[in-house]
């Protein structure tokens, strides 16, 4: 798995999650390759066959067999390589906050006939009722299985190193501070480490620069609020403490190449698929 070790997803799975759509792929024999397009919501793959090779705008996945991976929104998901597999596919909305699970982005699942039971469940419910009661509950009911495999497949692994702790802290600072406009200095500070230290050790076991790992995750939470609340963009910018709406606009305009309300508008027009 070409994936940052620890990286999580938090999700309130206290309600039902809001289901857009939810399917099974079998990719053809030859040539296919993910499709390239901006991805408005989470997107769950569970493969059940073969690998799965695609990315996000910072980093690329392989999801093989007996994986899960949830994508959050990205401006560019495409597929990394020409591949053959099969999996079920989940396009859906959860807030955040608050959160009352927190799993890997990418984990396994190794009671596959528990996965596939439930996946063939939601598949039926949504040819009787397309993102019916029944259908909302049952991929709800999904994300807590792959979540209770997960957490039984990591109280398996050998304890995590000083250095992958050290991430862990940094990691659930950012969290619990994503509102803030948060530095490098001030998570050092709070940690007592140098603040090149800090990164280099982020840098190194999570795969992505400590400053763009800040400016991730704060973009993410503004996707949230204009995807999941009826807040104004002024709203939004006060929320996730940019010094003026003017800013925030830059700022957003800056990462996904649209404004918010663009982004908020073809969300909502977003066509489905894998």
């Amino acid at each position: 798995m070409l994936v940052a070790k620890g990286k999580m997803i938090h999700l309130d799975l206290t309600r039902p999650v809001q289901l857009l759509w939810f399917g099974e792929f079998i990719s053809p024999e030859r040539g296919w390759k993910h499709l390239t397009r901006r991805l408005f919501e989470y997107e769950l793959f569970a493969v059940t066959e073969g690998v799965l090779y695609i990315a996000d705008d910072d980093r690329e996945y392989e999801v093989r067999a007996g994986e899960y991976f949830i994508m959050s929104p990205t401006r560019r998901q495409h597929g990394t390589r020409v591949c053959r597999c099969r999996f079920y596919w989940m396009h859906f909305r959860c807030p955040a906050l608050p959160a009352s699970i927190s799993m890997p982005v990418q984990g396994g699942f190794a009671d596959a006939g528990a996965v596939q039971a439930l996946a063939e469940k939601l598949l039926r419910a949504e040819a009787q009722e397309p993102r019916g009661v029944r259908s909302l509950y049952l991929a709800t009911e999904l994300l807590l299985e792959l979540y209770g495999q997960a957490r039984a497949a990591g109280a398996e692994e050998p304890p995590a190193s000083a250095q992958e702790r050290l991430c862990g802290q940094i990691r659930e600072f950012v969290f619990f501070h994503r509102f803030s406009d948060l530095r490098v200095k001030d998570i050092a500070k709070e940690l007592g480490y140098h603040e090149k230290y800090l990164s280099a050790v982020f840098a190194a076991k999570e795969g992505v620069p400590l400053k763009r790992y800040l400016t991730q995750q704060r973009l993410a939470e503004a996707k949230r609020l204009l995807l999941e609340t009826d807040y104004t963009v002024t709203e939004a910018a006060y929320y996730l403490n940019f010094p003026t709406p003017q800013s925030f606009a830059r700022f957003f305009k800056a990462e996904t190449g649209m404004t918010a309300g663009e982004f908020r508008t073809q969300s909502a027009a977003a066509p489905h698929g894998t």
